[in-house]
């Protein structure tokens, strides 16, 4: 409601009442002071009761007593009366609901057209904890809150410039969930800035739940097979992301951020690698990409060789191979859909029960329905073997998890019905899927496609940083114009 508050006290309560439908949690506490009536308007659990005794109704009290006669009480509250950082005018009743929601409470005064909002929030939020999706062996062990004011000072602790900039605005038409836009000035192009806000404010959803109600309006490439948004828990990283020009959108109630633009090979990276020597980083990033190849590709390979190309296998191996097979009721790509559904199956079940249970799902998979399976001649012990590596190497790479368990289906299909054809159709398809991906005008495989030698040099080898720290790049410069910093 737009309507302005009326100048009676009672009129306005009445009004405000209604707008919220007689809701029980809306606490209305009416006073006087120097012959004005007044109410403080707050909803329940959402204002702490000992600041508002110290914030206004000790300062309210002194009022009374110094002044003989009655006086302006707006304007001496506004002034001095109200010890909080935060004060602000009201004068409609769609404002005095947003600052209710939003932890504030609400001073109207009889006689005035306006209001006096003050934060006062005493809300329970959760304490700052340790990282949960992105765990790491060294550096931070700080993950962001669900307050977004908490994870705001968070970020600002870790960059300590006037540079970083926060722009707040809200998203859902009935959740009005509270946004923040982070960046540096002078790092993230003025233009990315504008098209992260523009494309912000045309989301029209009722409710904001979480960061994958953003993402779709962020990188809105429904045809791309990967994200061009990153989601992160860790302050650390994102302050390290938006230095490179990114920007970053901070949800309040929400313990991740989301930034954009992303590119394919962040998925490759660890805040360890940051911690270690540069070839230390290659060998462990090296691993995350054949981890990745593996976990996407080995079981399509797997039934491609075994079914159209058996030639290129050692006589050995594909006399183990037809050994086993000869046990099996089933054919060989039918056996391989089965084993890897039951290993989704699990995963999953394992990710949604409580984690005192949850171990017990691996145990039953991996020792009872695994070694059963074999026993009986159901499954074979070489397929077992494939599967059990590619479902280890996916655990490598969480990120790119959704990705990986569409293309480990889509590559069994491929593998087992084209053979090496089907596989390299498929590779083609992917490659260039991605590499046509893009945010915010900046290509998703970035640096390797446009290529930035520059931006090489944090790529598979990271550099040292007394390098790094002599040529700096930004986003800006790879979207193919050229541009390096």
């Amino acid at each position: 409601m737009n309507e302005n508050l009326s100048p009676s006290l009672e009129r306005s309560i009445a009004k405000v009442r209604e707008l919220f439908g007689g809701s029980d949690d809306l606490n209305i506490v009416r006073f006087e002071t120097a012959g004005i009536k007044c109410a403080v308007l707050t909803l329940e659990g959402m204002t702490s009761s000992a600041d508002l005794s110290k914030m206004l109704f000790s300062p309210l009290m002194d009022f009374k007593k110094i002044l003989a006669q009655p006086q302006d009480v707006y304007s001496f509250l506004m002034r001095k009366g109200i010890f909080s950082t935060e004060s602000k005018h009201v004068r409609t009743y769609s404002d005095v609901s947003e600052r209710l929601c939003s932890g504030f409470a609400v001073v109207l005064i009889d006689g005035e057209k306006r209001g006096v909002a003050f934060g006062a929030q005493g809300f329970k939020t959760r304490s700052i904890s340790e990282p949960s999706t992105e765990n790491n062996l060294k550096g931070c062990m700080e993950a962001f809150s669900d307050n977004l004011k908490t994870s705001m000072s968070l970020v600002r602790r870790r960059i300590k410039s006037p540079l970083l900039r926060f722009e707040t605005m809200k998203a859902g038409k009935i959740s009005q969930t509270e946004l923040a836009i982070a960046y540096i000035s002078g790092k993230a192009p003025e233009r990315l800035v504008n098209e992260v806000k523009s494309r912000l404010r045309k989301i029209r959803l009722d409710i904001i739940s979480g960061t994958g109600c953003l993402e779709p309006f962020l990188s809105p490439n429904p045809g791309s097979f990967f994200s061009g948004c990153s989601t992160t828990e860790r302050p650390d990283v994102l302050a390290a992301k938006i230095n490179e020009g990114r920007i970053a959108v901070l949800i309040d109630g929400v313990p991740f951020a989301v930034v954009c633009p992303a590119l394919f090979m962040e998925n490759f990276q660890a805040v360890d690698d940051y911690e270690e020597k540069p070839y230390f980083a290659f060998l462990q990033r090296l691993l995350r990409y054949l981890s990745f190849l593996a976990a996407g590709f080995l079981p399509g390979f797997y039934l491609a060789a075994t079914i159209h190309h058996p030639e290129i296998l050692a006589k050995t191996i594909m006399t183990n191979l037809i050994t086993s097979e000869e046990d099996t009721p089933f054919p060989l790509m039918l056996e391989m859909v089965i084993v890897v559904v039951l290993f989704e199956i699990m995963r999953e079940a394992g990710l949604r029960l409580p984690k005192a249970v949850g171990g017990a799902v691996s145990i039953v998979g991996g020792l009872v329905i695994g070694d059963a399976a074999v026993t009986s001649g159901l499954i074979s012990s070489p397929l077992l073997i494939i599967i059990g590596i590619t479902a280890t190497c996916s655990f490598v790479l969480p990120s790119l998890n959704p990705q990986l368990t569409a293309l480990r289906f889509i590559g069994i299909f491929a593998g087992g019905l084209w053979g090496f054809f089907g596989m390299a159709v498929f590779s083609l398809v992917i490659l260039v899927n991605a590499a046509a991906g893009d945010c915010l005008s900046v290509p998703y495989l970035s640096p390797a496609a446009p290529f930035t030698m520059k931006a090489t040099r944090d790529l598979l080898w990271r550099v040292g940083y007394r390098k790094m720290q002599k040529n700096r790049v930004t986003v800006e410069s790879l979207n193919g114009s050229g541009r390096e910093s």
